[in-house]
């Protein structure tokens, strides 16, 4: 039973970044971190990434094919999750889940033969920033690790060790800890920092109804939590993030910091890569 609630949480995740558009009027969370899965995905629909990545129209119509696949796997993805639990079939998970990843690569190879060179820099440093803290740990690490927003002066992370990674995101995880060379002393530190911040911001988001499992309450729907609360809850873990990013900052030397520099660019606003709030029901 764990194993299946675990599966359902990663097609869960998987899920979300597909549905992902530019939100009206979206809230700047000035940091980085807790965003869902890869950007390339995003780089398909969400007009606020394709803003920012000056991308063209030729450029769009070339990426039209895979907005229709996508949008036909969300549209058989969903079925699947709005059956609950109790209508689970792993067999068809498991053939929808390598479907996934296929498609993942497949997205994954044509926006990057689409892309110019800036624009790949600059989309790579966009992902960089919505993992987070997720950036510093180990891609193989088994084991969660609670979601978070941001960094100090919009230089930092949330997200945690372990929990759903993408491929891509592994070969960023990598990619970063190549350019920064962190010691395991450095490593130790950070980790206990971000285990810190992950168990505080837990707490403080169950306190305000924010998450759940899988399905929540009668035929798989799931209360909406009290949007004030909500409110409440993301200003401390705002604080919260600030925080725990100072206590990274201190954990990198100079060439260190010079080099992170590089690798997040320009802060960009994460909020316009959430999905849009749910309606409430009457």
């Amino acid at each position: 039973m764990r194993a299946m609630r675990c599966m359902l949480a990663g097609l869960m995740a998987a899920v979300l970044v597909t549905v992902v558009a530019a939100q009206p009027g979206g809230r700047q969370f000035g940091g980085f971190g807790g965003g869902f899965g890869d950007v390339n995905t995003l780089v398909l629909t969400n007009a606020a990434l394709q803003e920012e990545l000056k991308v063209t129209a030729a450029q769009k119509e070339k990426l039209k094919p895979l907005v229709d696949k996508q949008s036909e796997f969300q549209k058989s993805r969903m079925e699947m999750m709005s059956k609950g639990k109790d209508g689970f079939d792993r067999e068809k998970f498991m053939e929808m889940n390598e479907q996934g990843k296929k498609l993942t690569e497949e997205v994954k190879k044509t926006v990057e033969d689409t892309l110019s060179a800036d624009q790949k820099k600059r989309l790579q440093q966009i992902a960089v920033q919505q993992m987070g803290f997720t950036v510093f740990n180990d891609p193989e690490a088994k084991g969660g690790g609670g979601g978070g927003k941001g960094g100090k002066g919009g230089k930092g992370g949330g997200g945690g060790f372990g929990g759903f990674v993408t491929d891509s995101q592994k070969e960023t995880i990598k990619e970063v800890g190549e350019a920064l060379k962190l010691s395991d002393k450095q490593k130790s530190t950070i980790k206990a920092v971000v285990d810190d911040f992950n168990k505080e911001s837990r707490e403080i988001r169950t306190e305000a109804g924010i998450g759940g499992g899988f399905g929540g309450g009668k035929g798989g729907n799931r209360e909406q939590p009290d949007q004030e609360k909500v409110d409440a809850a993301n200003k401390k873990i705002e604080r919260l993030r600030k925080e725990a990013w100072a206590k990274v900052e201190e954990a990198l030397d100079s060439t260190q910091k010079t080099a992170w520099k590089g690798i997040v660019g320009e802060p960009f606003d994460l909020a316009k890569l959430r999905p849009a709030p749910l309606p409430k029901k009457d």
